[in-house]
């Protein structure tokens, strides 16, 4: 018997399973792939969808050639639509530039009505460009640029093409179309120049508005005004006219109750006052004493005179007057030496 060693089978079975394990992981790789959360995939079969996958995980699949996986991706996009001229109600050619919101909500129809994701904002812009100058159509200028237009018309005017374009945008496209916004209303440079005319006049009719309205009511409030002077001055003078009424009634009853009281003492007192009003200084009279009140200038009041005060029984009476009536000149020093 030969002594030589045998060669031992172990790095043959070693190398065996090494190799088993490999190609069992090749054919893991090949009949199996990963979706994740924020994609779906869509595994075509020869060419041909035949599922679309949206659960993140593991998944089978027959090995390549037989299935092929085609991966989109499901997050939110933006993009702006081009700029180009469109025609409001009114007929104002206006540019308005818009945004938009989206994402892959159908990806077998995407990827048969659209293809590559790049392909898609040249369809959503023709998209919503009809949608939105549709929307323009059934819109005047003012209703969407004017101070006077409705809180609320620019938030309409957006909502009208989103609802238009978003239908169409899922059934043909495949496309969630979350939100659509305007970023700005411009004017083509031809037209700026006369819409800004046209602004002018408009504010300059609106003032004009204004302030004829502020003077009518001016002359409203001043005619308002005038008529509540004229009742408060009517109301014034009436409320005066009968105080000085109660007043001079008052004044009569007073005057009558003291001049009642002596009849001759107050006729005495008027004749003096009239005396006072009738002669100053520079006054030269002739008069005959025997008038009133001026005989009281020649002898002083005559006692027992009608109307003269009665002196008490006691008093010396002065004689009586002469029986031709004297003249008297007021004042004496106008009167000359030689005169009678």
């Amino acid at each position: 018997m030969s002594d030589a060693p045998v060669p031992s089978s172990r790095p043959v079975i070693l190398r065996g399973t090494a190799l088993a394990l490999g190609a069992l992981a090749v054919l893991l790789a090949a009949s199996g792939f990963i979706v994740r959360e924020n994609e779906q995939v869509v595994v075509l079969r020869f060419g041909k969808p035949v599922r679309t996958l949206a659960d993140a995980g593991w998944h089978w699949r027959a090995p390549f050639p037989i299935d092929r996986v085609q991966r989109l991706d499901t997050r939110l996009r933006q993009g702006e639509l081009r700029l180009s001229e469109a025609l409001t109600r009114d007929k104002r050619n206006v540019i308005v530039p818009m945004f938009y919101v989206w994402r892959i909500a159908d990806a077998p129809r995407f990827l048969a009505r659209v293809g590559p994701v790049e392909a898609a904002p040249e369809k959503l812009d023709a998209l919503l460009t009809s949608a939105r100058n549709a929307a323009l159509g059934r819109a005047a200028f003012d209703e969407l640029v004017s101070l006077q237009a409705a809180p609320d018309a620019l938030a309409a005017f957006e909502r009208g093409i989103a609802d238009t374009a978003r239908a169409d945008a899922d059934k043909n496209l495949g496309i969630e179309l979350v939100d659509t916004g305007v970023l700005r209303f411009t004017l083509p440079q031809a037209n700026t120049e006369a819409v800004f005319r046209r602004m002018r006049a408009e504010r300059l009719q609106e003032a004009a508005r204004h302030r004829a309205e502020g003077r009518a009511q001016a002359e409203t409030l001043r005619a308002e005004t005038d008529k509540e002077v004229a009742v408060l001055m009517a109301d014034a003078r009436r409320y005066a006219e009968e105080t000085r009424g109660r007043a001079e009634a008052d004044a009569a009853r007073i005057y009558a109750s003291a001049h009642g009281e002596d009849v001759a003492f107050y006729t005495f007192l008027r004749e003096l006052q009239s005396l006072r009003t009738v002669v100053d200084r520079n006054t030269t009279l002739v008069l005959d004493t025997e008038s009133a009140p001026f005989r009281l200038l020649k002898d002083g009041p005559v006692i027992g005179a009608p109307g003269m005060p009665v002196l008490p029984a006691t008093a010396p009476r002065p004689s009586a007057p002469a029986a031709t009536p004297a003249v008297v000149v007021y004042p004496p020093a106008a009167v000359s030496a030689d005169q009678p």
